[in-house]
């Protein structure tokens, strides 16, 4: 599962590599709202795989506001796809699917503190 976090860069980890075919490949990403079914997609180039160990796991850097601005929080679909193309958008034009799951799409909180105040009476006999 992954998560990102509204006005934030996070990263990403994934397991792609295992299952590509095209050498050095570039990768759509498509998020599916599972709520109101809004998309989102991008490529990342096979560049900005930031993993050392790209045979083990692929792992990249999202801005959070450039792709999910103003998006609906909540579960959203991810589809991460190789293709050779550095534009292309549509999926049905990619050379093939590499990985699904679920992305967790929530905003920065602070952690809240509930003091409670009592009036404790002890009678000593």
């Amino acid at each position: 599962m992954l998560h990102l976090t509204i006005a934030q860069t996070n990263t990403i980890y994934v397991t792609l590599t295992e299952k590509q075919s095209l050498g050095n490949p570039n990768y759509l990403f498509r998020f599916k709202n599972r709520t109101t079914h809004e998309e989102v997609r991008f490529v990342r180039l096979y560049a900005t795989d930031l993993s050392p160990f790209k045979e083990r796991y692929n792992q990249f850097s999202i801005s959070v506001n450039t792709y999910f601005f103003q998006k609906d929080l909540g579960e959203w679909e991810y589809f991460i796809y190789e293709q050779i193309s550095t534009t292309n958008t549509d999926p049905a034009l990619a050379y093939s699917l590499l990985e699904t799951g679920i992305m967790v799409l929530d905003e920065v909180s602070s952690p809240t503190f509930t003091e409670y105040q009592s009036n404790n009476i002890f009678i000593v006999r």
